[in-house]
Order: C-alpha cells, then sequence, then structure tokens
C-alpha cells in the first residue's frame, strides 16, 4: 500500500545532515526512504540484508525507494543434481 498522498515524502533526517559537504558514499539501512531530487549522481551504498550494494542515483529514480533498486533474494537458480545409481554386482 502506498503512503497517503496528504503525507509529505518519507525522507530520513540522517541524510540531511550527513549530506552537506560530504562527497563520500552514504551507507543506507533504511530501504524505504524516498529519492529526493538532490541526491541526483550521488553515491550510496544500500544494505539488502546481508551485504551493502552500491547505487548511484540517476534523474529517473527520483520519487521512488531506496529499497526498489537493491534486490534482496539470490540472483541465480539452485541446480540440483541427480544421483548416480551404482551398479550392482551380480
Amino acid at each position: 500500500m502506498s503512503r497517503s498522498s496528504w503525507k509529505i515524502p518519507f525522507i530520513n533526517t540522517i541524510f540531511f545532515s550527513k549530506f552537506i559537504g560530504n562527497l563520500a558514499a552514504f551507507k543506507v539501512w533504511q530501504r524505504n526512504s524516498i529519492v529526493p531530487a538532490f541526491f541526483v549522481n550521488r553515491k550510496f551504498k544500500v544494505h539488502n540484508g546481508i551485504w551493502l550494494l552500491s547505487l548511484t542515483i540517476t534523474a529517473g529514480m527520483i520519487g521512488h525507494k531506496f529499497g526498489e533498486f537493491v534486490f534482496t533474494k539470490r540472483m541465480g537458480r539452485t541446480i540440483h543434481l541427480k544421483k548416480k545409481k551404482k551398479k550392482q554386482k551380480k
């Protein structure tokens, strides 16, 4: 369910205090924060549950949440190998 239209977009206040004058990549654990326009061309490290994955914000990402751009599931399929049957000696 989306956020109500009468509420302002949720942006974590930690971003504002660390953003001024800082050129390093920010570490983001709150994946529910909305990407504002002044984060364009900045690098972030977003937590996916296990690791911090690198993410560069582009103009098309404005208004979306950080969690939409980092996958939490493993990419790839599990391959189950069949066991070889042993030949019985007669």
